[in-house]
This record gives C-alpha cells, structure tokens and sequence, in this order.
C-alpha cells in the first residue's frame, strides 16, 4: 500500500487528487506521501526566509507549517483555484513572517554572522565572479523588508504566479507587483554598490 500511494502521490510538483482525498481522510500513508512530496519546498522556503539563520530553527518552523496544514487539509477545497503546493507554501510564509513579527527584530540592520551561515557557492567549482555575485545577492536579500523578500522568495525561488502570491499574502496583486519591483530594484543596487554586474 505504501509503494502504491508513494507512486501516486510523490511526484516531484503536486499530489495527486486521489492520494489527497485519502489525506484529507486522515490516512496515514496518504498524509506521509503529502509530507514528503512538500516538505523539500517548505524547508527551502522558510530557510531563504530565515536567510539561513540555523537549520535547528528552520526545522521547527516546517514542523509548524506541517502541523497547521494537517490540521486544516480538511477544509481544503478540492476544486477550488489555489493549488495545494500554493496553500501550503502560504502557510510557510505566514509561519516565518509571524514568527519574524513575534522575535521584532529589526530588518534594516544586516546581521554579519547571518551573511557569514548563508549558504554560498561551491568556490572549488565556481569562479570567484559567481561567489562574489552570490555573497552580494545574499546579503541584498538579507537587508530586504519581511514584506518584500516574502514577495521576490514566493516569485524568484517558488515560481508563484503574482495572484497565488496576493492570496498567499493577503494583498492585492499590484502590491505584490510594486514589492516584487522595489525588491529587485534594491538588489539590483546592491549587486552595483558591491561591483558584480547585476
């Protein structure tokens, strides 16, 4: 049975509609098929959000995101518009942004050891241009408000469509649009005050 909703369910974009009904009946090899084809997206979602602030916390965020999802898979409207990946990439976003919100940290200042943890390119492989286009576009992303790296994050790395990402965020889609320009504007400006062509 596993093997069977493991092929029907896990492919590498969305779950199937018929693994997803037995998810939202509560079948426990349904909702670890829907754990495992998601959980990939939501972890790198909330660590980009975090800006690669510890795995530990990263963790319990996506532990979070999964444990509101399975609470409200129930409500989930098969037939509606948003896809599942959308609704539980939504949740993850809500997740950080709250949790960004409840520790108020200030987001104009750019933490050294937060650029220091975040991820940065193989540099055995790659040439010192790429590294240093990489660092620039981290610590860029780094000093963006919550508001407008949850925009470029959904948009640049998710491939959300600008209404997946106004329902996801709860605004309207020319917000999302202006946040999306005022992003890359500002990590365009980034890149050039670091000397990396954007």
């Amino acid at each position: 049975m596993a093997a069977q909703v493991k092929s029907e369910g896990a492919s590498a974009t969305e779950l199937s509609a018929a693994v997803l009904v037995r998810a939202k009946a509560g079948q426990a090899e349904a909702l670890r098929a829907l754990i495992e084809t998601y959980q990939d997206r939501v972890f790198a979602l909330i660590y980009r959000m975090l800006l690669g602030r510890g795995t530990e916390r990263t963790h319990d965020l996506a532990q979070e995101t999964f444990v509101r999802v399975l609470r409200g898979l129930s409500a989930f409207d098969l037939g509606g518009a948003a896809k599942l990946s959308t609704w539980i990439l939504t949740i993850a976003t809500r997740v950080v942004l709250n949790e960004r919100r409840r520790a108020g940290r200030d987001r104009a200042e750019l933490d050294d050891d937060a650029v220091a943890a975040a991820p940065s390119p193989d540099r055995a492989d790659r040439s010192l241009e790429r590294t240093r286009l990489a660092e620039a576009l981290t610590t860029g992303i780094a000093a963006l408000p919550d508001d407008q790296r949850a925009v470029f994050v959904l948009r640049e790395y998710h491939e959300l469509e600008y209404a997946e990402i106004a329902a996801a965020l709860e605004m309207p889609e020319n917000t999302v649009r202006s946040r999306l320009h005022r992003a890359r504007m500002a990590l365009r400006a980034a890149l050039t005050a670091a000397g990396v062509e954007p």
